[in-house]
Order: structure tokens, then sequence, then C-alpha cells
């Protein structure tokens, strides 16, 4: 009888074993797993802060880069209006010239001679008679300067011009020719999308309807984002490209 109590707690003992040591793998098991989520964790955590970083970086870097813009286009204006008067005072400097050699011949011949007074002066005058009304004696004006400097810094603004004092008498097909001219000879001057404007309401204006629509076409196609453009859509009864 003893003897068989002993065979069963030997049994039951060697039965808790086994229990424990399964309970024991399997908390291991567990363990391992906590140690190898907390170590992915910490590394997005550190994958997050380096993205966190670059963006800041970026953000930074945009920043400088918007306050550099800035003062290079104002540099940029600046220079333009530097180069166009430097333009005119080489008109000036070349009209200067003329006479001065004017004088030397005059005193070598005693011939008297006329002498043109500088570009700038001239266009400012015929400008002046133009915004007066004065558009008969514009005409001979801005003509000259044209014959005189017809590659000065103000030859687009003066063939241009002509045009107007053509247009504001109602001379259509005079003022159509004026501004083509301004295309043809000028085609990089900034005149060139109003003198295109004009060709085209001058053709309107002349009753050839057709025309003045491939006109305003390609004005809006060459020079979409000018004002010269928005005229030529309203004209047309089409709408802007962002939809207002």
């Amino acid at each position: 009888m003893f003897k068989l109590v002993g065979i069963h707690s030997r049994i039951l003992f060697f039965a808790l074993c086994g229990f424990f040591t399964v309970s024991f793998s399997g908390c291991l098991a567990t363990s391992q797993e906590m140690l190898d989520l907390r170590d992915d964790i910490h590394e997005l955590h550190l994958k997050l802060n380096e993205v966190q970083r670059n963006q800041a970086d970026l953000s930074v870097k945009m920043d400088n880069l918007s306050s550099q813009i800035g003062p290079l286009s104002s540099q940029l204006q600046e220079t333009q209006n530097r180069m166009s008067l430097l333009g005119q005072r080489l008109d000036d400097v070349e009209s200067n010239m003329s006479q001065r050699m004017n004088k030397l011949s005059e005193q070598m011949s005693g011939t008297a001679l006329t002498v043109p007074p500088p570009p700038s002066e001239m266009y400012r005058l015929a400008y002046s008679d133009f915004s007066s009304g004065k558009y008969d004696i514009a005409i001979v004006g801005f003509k000259s300067y044209l014959d005189k400097y017809p590659q000065g810094e103000l030859a687009s603004l003066a063939q241009y011009y002509l045009g107007e004092c053509y247009y504001s008498q109602s001379g259509w097909q005079s003022a159509y020719d004026q501004y083509d001219l301004v295309e043809k000879n000028y085609p990089k001057s900034d005149s060139v999308p109003a003198a295109r404007l004009k060709k085209a309401l001058s053709l309107e204006l002349m009753g050839k309807a057709k025309e003045a629509r491939g006109l305003f076409d390609a004005l809006i196609k060459d020079f979409p984002n000018s004002a010269e453009a928005a005229t030529a859509r309203e004209k047309l009864g089409t709408p802007a490209p962002d939809g207002k």
C-alpha cells in the first residue's frame, strides 16, 4: 500500500515539473517578443525624428529661398531701368557727337547747319503733342525720331504712338500699318502685345471681324498673362484660364 502511494507521488511530481517547464518556456518566449517589439518601436521613433528633422531643414531652405527671390527680382527690375536710362543716354551722346561734328563742319565751311535736338527730347516733344491732342504735329515728331534713330531706345514706343495718332484720328488702316511695323521692326519690344491688340481693334473697326478674331486668338496664345490678352478674351467671350 505504501509502495503504491510512493509511485503515485512520483508520477504527480514529474507531471508538475513538466507543467512548470512548459509554462516557464512560454513566459520566456513572450518576454523575447516584447523585447523585439520594444526595439522595433524605438527604431520607428528614430526614423520619425529623422523625417521631422529633414522636414524642418527643408522648410528653412524654402524660407531662405523665398527671402532671396524678392531682392533678386528687385535687382533685376533696377537693372532693366538702368539699361533703359543708359540707352537713352547713349542716344543723347550720339546726338551730341553729331552736333559737335556739325559745329566743326560749320566752322570749317562757314555754313550754318541745322542741329536736331537730342533723341530723348525729340521723343518727349512728340509725345507731349500726342497727349495734347495735336496728332498731326505729333506724327511729324515721331516720324522725325524714327528717321534719325530707327534703332534708338525709344524707337518701338515712337512707332507705337505713331499708330496711336492715326487711331485717334480714325485712320484705321494707317494705324494698322504702324502697329504692324512695331511687330516687324521691334519683335522683342514690350510694346508688341499692345500693338497686336490695336491691330485687331483696327481690323474690327474696318469691318474685318474674322481677321480681328484671328489676331485676338494669336494674342491670347503668345501673351496669355498680359493685360492685352485679358481684353482679347473679353472681346471673344473666352473665360480666363483660372475660370474667373
